[in-house]
């Protein structure tokens, strides 16, 4: 790969300033992982850049993959999905922006990442397309945030655990039972360093967060039993998932 111009289609992750003209942009791409490149003069008047990449747009990119270094140069983009329905729409930007962080640190830098690709696009498509209502609803008293918001950010941790070879077994659960011991360390049932009581309905909506009809104090439950659990198999600071779940629930 080093020393090589490769093509291929890649997701906005991040954009940060490098100067005063420069940008670095993180993509996530289906054939390499996550790829971070250069965009040397992104913001002059008559840049070939500007306006061709935002976040998480999707686009054909041309970039040297340099051999000494983790940031390659980028020469060509051209945008294929703006996701333009995603401005102005916070939960859903705030729930996408967190997925894209888990993605750019946990999808592996070889083709396995196409299946995270895949996964990234479909989500993105979705919070895009989640129609004029967004993930709110409306109750007696106002506005309170609908159980759909806590039912994308579970269903999403659950596709990203089991891309990562991560996700919980539940198959040794009692349905008939109120509560079953579910070990935190072994991602099973049984007994462990860390072991939570989990209820049928938790399970319900751990297994089927796209499912209507949970009610919220379970949802709830079930982000709660996913904080302990990432936070036992994945290193990411603890502050940026609490901050999350306490945004898209106000």
């Amino acid at each position: 790969m080093a020393g090589e111009i490769i093509k291929t289609q890649g997701i906005v992750l991040t954009v940060h300033p490098w100067s005063r003209t420069s940008h670095v942009v993180t993509w996530l791409t289906p054939d390499h992982g996550p790829v971070t490149t250069l965009v040397k003069g992104a913001v002059r008047p008559k840049s070939a850049f500007l306006g061709q990449y935002d976040i998480f747009y999707t686009c054909d990119i041309l970039y040297y993959a340099r051999a000494t270094a983790d940031l390659h140069a980028l020469r060509e983009v051209t945008p294929r999905t703006f996701r333009e329905n995603l401005r102005g729409r916070w939960r859903e930007t705030a729930l996408a922006g967190y997925a894209a962080g888990l993605v750019k640190d946990l999808a592996p830098a070889n083709a396995e990442a196409a299946a995270w690709f895949s996964f990234l696009d479909t989500l993105l498509t979705r919070l895009e397309n989640t129609g004029g209502s967004q993930l709110v609803a409306t109750a007696p008293g106002g506005t309170r945030p609908c159980a759909s918001a806590l039912q994308e950010l579970v269903r999403l941790e659950m596709d990203i655990l089991q891309l990562a070879g991560w996700a919980p077994d539940f198959s040794n659960m009692d349905p008939r039972a109120e509560w079953t011991p579910f070990a935190i360390d072994l991602g099973r049932c049984g007994e462990g360093t860390r072991t939570v009581r989990l209820s049928p309905r938790t399970v319900a909506v751990l297994a089927r967060p796209d499912a209507s009809g949970h009610a919220l104090e379970t949802v709830k439950d079930a982000v709660r039993f996913l904080g302990v659990f990432l936070a036992y198999h994945i290193e990411r600071p603890p502050d940026i998932r609490r901050a999350l779940v306490s945004l898209i629930q106000e």
